[in-house]
């Protein structure tokens, strides 16, 4: 879930559920002490680079923490549930998808798909803006 909000951060959502992380780890230590970091060099690295070392180095920090920490332990299982509801679900399972008859120019399948597409180019408007009309001949 990290390597995933990490490398898609830049949308709202995903820029709102990594500011969360982020005030998360930077919140001063509870009793636990400081157990081996607070996370906040594995969260740069992390957003700086996204990959999996980077983002299993940052759970494990956030674990180590977590453990030693019952109130940031409480906080971060907060955020995790708040972030899993919030994440685009990509559900389970195969596309099926039957197409018949003859009229069909594109088809398109596929499961998962985030906006915006496009296909093709778009149609063609006259040089003065208005809309063309049929020609009658």
């Amino acid at each position: 879930m990290l390597l995933a909000l990490a490398g898609g951060a830049g949308s709202a959502a995903g820029q709102q559920m990594w500011t969360g992380l982020s005030a998360l780890v930077r919140r001063p230590f509870g009793r636990g002490g400081d157990v081996g970091g607070s996370g906040e060099s594995q969260l740069l690295a992390l957003e700086q680079a996204p990959d999996e070392e980077r983002a299993r180095d940052l759970a494990a920090v956030l674990t180590a923490r977590a453990e030693a920490d019952p109130v940031f332990a409480q906080a971060l299982a907060a955020w995790r549930q708040e972030t899993i509801a919030r994440m685009p679900s990509t559900g389970q399972g195969d596309v099926h998808s039957t197409v018949w008859g003859g009229r069909q120019n594109t088809v398109v399948t596929g499961r998962d798909f985030s906006g915006p597409l496009s296909f093709g180019t778009p149609p063609s408007t006259p040089d003065d803006g208005a809309p063309s009309s049929p020609s009658r001949g």
